[in-house]
């Protein structure tokens, strides 16, 4: 057993002790704080000298803590993964693939506890993270289910065949194209009519960062390298 499966053991059980002692209700501000200390504690060093954090996570409660949580497991996942990105960026840490929370709601959690289980996996066929993020919120993962099973990538415009198809005069037929690179997400104008622009600039080609905008027709996108 290594040092950190004790230290979770561990506080499992202290966990389960302060549930039954005070009957407490895990709140969502709990649930928050031990999925940061999972974070925390599985960051390590990545070959090129940065620092990487798990982006697999798990969180498994018992039913009657996610009754008192006042929110559904689905809403608690999207609160999670927020502040998963945001911590990760404060810490000046990474992710190497999509960042996936889930949160299990299972009789087998004790009643009390937060039981949270942090790991790493690499994007799909070494592709690197990276989330295409609708103007209504909506979340296009680059290198999970949503995203290109080739390294071509995937197509933006009004052609109904396009991965993301843009329902917009402004936008061309066959507008632009996002697809993978050793060094990240790269976008490509496909000649468009009226161009495809990155953080308001005319761009044909130009590597995707964090927090970029992306326009292509009248539609705006945000590119969370994440």
């Amino acid at each position: 057993m290594g040092f950190r499966d004790l230290e979770r053991r561990i506080e499992r059980g202290v966990d389960g002790v302060l549930g039954k002692v005070f009957n407490a209700d895990v709140s969502r501000v709990e649930v928050a704080k031990r999925v940061e200390r999972e974070l925390d504690a599985g960051a390590s060093k990545a070959d090129d000298g940065g620092r990487i954090m798990p982006n697999d996570i798990e969180v498994r409660l018992h039913p009657d803590d996610v009754h008192h949580l006042d929110a559904s497991t689905g809403e608690l996942e999207r609160d999670l993964l927020t502040m998963a990105r945001t911590h990760a960026k404060d810490v000046e840490c990474a992710f190497v693939g999509p960042l996936v929370v889930v949160v299990t709601e299972t009789a087998d959690a004790q009643k009390g506890t937060i039981e949270v289980f942090a790991t790493t996996h690499t994007s799909i066929e070494g592709t690197p993270p990276g989330t295409l993020v609708y103007p209504d919120g909506y979340r296009y993962d680059l290198t999970g289910v949503d995203g290109p099973t080739t390294d071509s990538g995937i197509t933006l415009g009004r052609d109904v065949a396009s991965s993301i198809v843009i329902d917009d005069d402004l936008a061309s037929r066959h507008h632009a194209r996002i697809r993978p690179t050793t060094r990240g997400w790269v976008i490509e104008d496909l000649g468009s009519t009226n161009g495809t622009r990155v953080n308001g600039f005319r761009s044909s080609v130009q590597l995707l960062t964090d927090g970029d905008h992306v326009t292509v027709g009248a539609t705006t996108f945000l590119f969370d390298a994440s």
